[in-house]
């Protein structure tokens, strides 16, 4: 009795440390870490609306729409909040803390069961420092956290079906099957997978096993229950699930992104066999029911990590979080077998000793004693050399904890104004670490900068497509071969960007650069020299973007009193080239033209080809071509170069327009994917042998159409900002490429500064802004 006393207190101890750990990680900066917070504030604002509840329609969350967040841990964190009236932020963490704390009682539990109450205290130590466990919470993964924790019950429960009769079973299984299947999608999924996969070689093999069909039969009542208990939901959202998810821009992102390769998922098959290892030497048998559930729980994650070899469109990375708890049964096992030899081997060396001082060194160092020093030798090596486990110290944890930091006070503050001055349907636009928090605590309808990979809906991926080009440029053309973005005349950045449309990966690759600061222009007027002028010093006066059924054109307009400067890229259907022309027009007499610098920013090896009107380049680290050919023969090229061997850096472009008052300079820029094969990059000399005839020949070809047809993707921000109805834009001052963003919000006419602090900038969208 006492024993059993001292363990469960033992236990709570751990459990405790846990849960005080985790709070004080979630709460260290006032707000818990994590973007997905916002989008669960967002469900459970959507559930406890007045009139009607739509499970799977969520009205703030990237503009709102069909939603296919499974809402089992918002239902119950949404009576929380009724019940204690907590903070919505501290309410969440309280519930996710508090199941994730469940979570090493669960591992005790189960372990316990399956091998020894030492490995299992072993096992409930490590799961409260797990650093899987612990990111889970930190990025705000809150619903697969409380699945976590219910499929290891579960199981739990399964192994130990002869304690209890049959109805007891069946009621406590089947709810928290249903719970399974309210809460988490592709965590239902997993549970229905390795139980059936064990139910299964069971009904064939009862008697290798030494359990019973009746039993496994219980099991699958109990899912077919709780899929029963939560029908409803189910019929509505299976449909909606097979319909909304998978978009061709998700597979594509998930693949580029998400992919897990073979050398971190091959060895992870020894702990698959290791559990039948283990069964052996405990049981005396290789399959028993533990051993079996343990390993079926270890291989089918590390086969679905795999999935996209058969075109699965899901994040691969989470199959590894249910990886997390059977390794750590596998190590603490270890350790405790380890531990166990080792006191006992070294203990009876000792006491065998003929030496007086060893055997008195025997009697203290007993065997109980020395397992203790092992497991303690054994736990401080795992925390240092695995990567799967974070040191248990407060500073370890704040670094961390920061890295996921996405709230702040001043970010809350402009959440605040938000709420309180402006309409409940106005619709924001922001980036996706704070557009999250924004949308689910400002309750507004926020289109958030998403990247497709971490979205599942089909409408989501466009709403955020939209956000990301509009945080990011004001134009763009993608006939499906080449991709060309403009940033306007607000800001020097891209001005034009030449991007690769790469054929190995989703995200495009930029290849050539032009920064309208690095653009500058000598004139005369009344044959006095003047002050040498940047692009991006000359006033806007015009921008647009227009296109037909053979060509789209981007074009800027700038100037001051004397000149004006006209920029267009023009692309073409189905051609890998872009023509780019720059016009220069006097705009009263004396005014004369001398010389006119292009700097383009790039990088890459060149393709030596002796005709000044081309150069071409190779960047082996993307396998991309690109290739300048010049209408207008510049009057000099300088290749900025760097290293050994020379990779060209930049190239700089000096036109003489001999003293006129217009002038017109025009060049071919194309830029696409080549072969993957590493023998054509080995060095300098073998590029230029695999890619010279490939210059020669688009001397002649560059404007030629290609066979396949892709259509047409272009971004207007002005149009886009009118169909969807945009309100506001938000820019973070914290976030580096949103403050380099923040003028081409700050100087457009279109947009009006209406909340600004140290942190968060708001603009507000103008109805009718009217031309230039």
């Amino acid at each position: 009795m006492l024993r059993s006393t001292r363990t469960y207190l033992l236990l709570w101890a751990i459990f405790a440390f846990s849960f005080v750990y985790r709070m004080l990680l979630m709460l260290w900066a006032g707000f818990p870490p994590g973007a997905d917070i916002g989008l669960h504030n967002s469900v459970i604002y959507s559930i406890t609306n007045s009139g009607p509840t739509d499970f799977l329609y969520n009205y703030y969350h990237i503009g709102g729409g069909v939603s296919l967040t499974f809402p089992g841990y918002h239902i119950f964190t949404a009576g929380v909040m009724m019940f204690t009236g907590l903070p919505e932020y501290i309410a969440q963490a309280t519930v996710v803390c508090l199941f994730s704390s469940l979570t090493v009682v669960c591992s005790f539990l189960i372990t316990r069961k399956v091998w020894s109450t030492p490995a299992a205290f072993i096992v409930a130590f490590l799961m409260a420092i797990s650093r899987f466990d612990l990111e889970m919470l930190l990025w705000a993964g809150y619903p697969n956290i409380i699945t976590l924790m219910l499929i290891p019950l579960t199981f739990y429960l399964y192994i130990q079906k002869d304690r209890f009769s049959g109805v007891p079973f069946l009621v406590s299984t089947s709810i928290l099957a249903a719970s399974l299947f309210l809460t988490h999608s592709l965590s239902a999924a997993m549970f229905g997978g390795i139980t059936v996969a064990v139910a299964l070689f069971i009904l064939l093999f009862p008697k290798n096993f030494d359990v019973s069909r009746k039993t496994v039969l219980y099991w699958l009542q109990s899912i077919a229950l709780g899929a029963v208990l939560v029908l409803p939901f189910l019929v509505q959202a299976v449909p909606t699930y097979l319909s909304e998810y998978g978009s061709s821009e998700i597979t594509g992102a998930t693949l580029s992104a998400r992919v897990l390769p073979l050398e971190i998922v091959l060895p992870l098959f020894g702990v698959f066999i290791a559990f039948f290892v283990f069964s052996k030497k405990f049981y005396n048998k290789t399959l028993t029911l533990p051993a079996f559930f343990l390993s079926m729980w270890v291989f089918l994650p590390l086969i679905l990590t795999q999935s996209y070899l058969v075109g699965i469109p899901v994040d691969y990375n989470r199959f590894m979080y249910f990886l997390i708890l059977p390794i750590l049964v596998f190590i603490a096992v270890l350790i405790d077998y380890g531990s166990t030899f080792f006191a006992k081997e070294i203990n009876t060396r000792l006491s065998a000793a003929w030496q007086p001082s060893l055997k008195r060194i025997a009697t203290v160092l007993t065997s109980k004693r020395l397992y203790s020093i092992f497991i303690l030798f054994f736990l401080l090596f795992s925390f240092t050399t695995l990567p799967i486990f974070m040191t248990p110290t407060l500073e370890v944890g704040h670094t961390i904890q920061n890295f996921y930091q996405a709230m702040t006070p001043p970010g809350w503050d402009a959440i605040q104004w938000a709420k309180t001055n402006t309409p409940s349907n106005a619709v924001f636009v922001a980036d996706a670490w704070y557009g999250w928090w924004f949308s689910g605590f400002a309750l507004r309808p926020t289109l958030s900068a998403v990247d497709p990979q971490y979205l599942t809906v089909n409408r989501e991926v466009d709403n955020a497509m939209f956000a990301r080009t509009l945080l990011d440029t004001d134009y763009v053309i993608d006939n499906g071969y080449i991709q060309v973005r403009d940033d306007g005349g607000y800001i020097a950045r891209h001005n034009p960007e030449i991007l690769v449309k790469q054929n190995w990966t989703y995200y495009p690759y930029s290849f050539f650069n032009f920064n309208s600061e690095n653009t500058k222009i000598e004139y005369q007027i009344n044959g006095r020299s003047q002050p040498v002028v940047s692009l991006a010093e000359l006033t806007v006066k015009d921008m647009l973007i227009e296109n037909d059924a053979q060509q789209a054109k981007i074009t800027v307009v700038r100037g001051n009193d004397d000149f004006n400067y006209t920029f267009s890229s023009t692309v073409y259907r189905n051609v890998r080239f872009v023509n780019l022309t720059s016009t220069l027009t006097s705009l009263h007499s004396g005014v004369v033209f001398n010389r006119v610098h292009i700097n383009i920013e790039t990088t890459g090896f060149q393709v030596h080809y002796n005709n000044k009107a081309t150069i071409a380049l190779v960047e082996t680290g993307t396998k991309s071509f690109g290739q300048l050919i010049f209408n207008t023969i510049p009057e000099n090229v300088d290749l900025i170069e760097d290293g050994a061997p020379k990779v060209v850096k930049g190239i700089e472009l000096t036109y003489f327009l001999d003293d006129q008052p217009q002038g017109e300079i025009q060049m071919l820029t194309g830029a696409y994917s080549t072969s993957n094969k590493p023998s054509l990059y080995t060095n300098p000399a073998s590029i230029n042998r695999a890619f010279i005839q490939i210059v020669i020949d688009n001397l002649v070809t560059a404007l030629q159409p290609m066979e396949k047809d892709y259509g047409w993707t272009n971004f207007d921000y002005r149009s886009e900002l009118q169909t969807r109805n945009i309100s506001y834009v938000i820019c973070r001052l914290s976030d580096t490429a949103e403050a380099e963003i923040m003028p081409k919000f700050r100087l457009d006419p279109l947009f009006n500064l209406v909340f600004i602090n140290e942190e968060v900038s708001v603009f507000r969208v103008n109805g009718d802004s009217g031309r230039y």
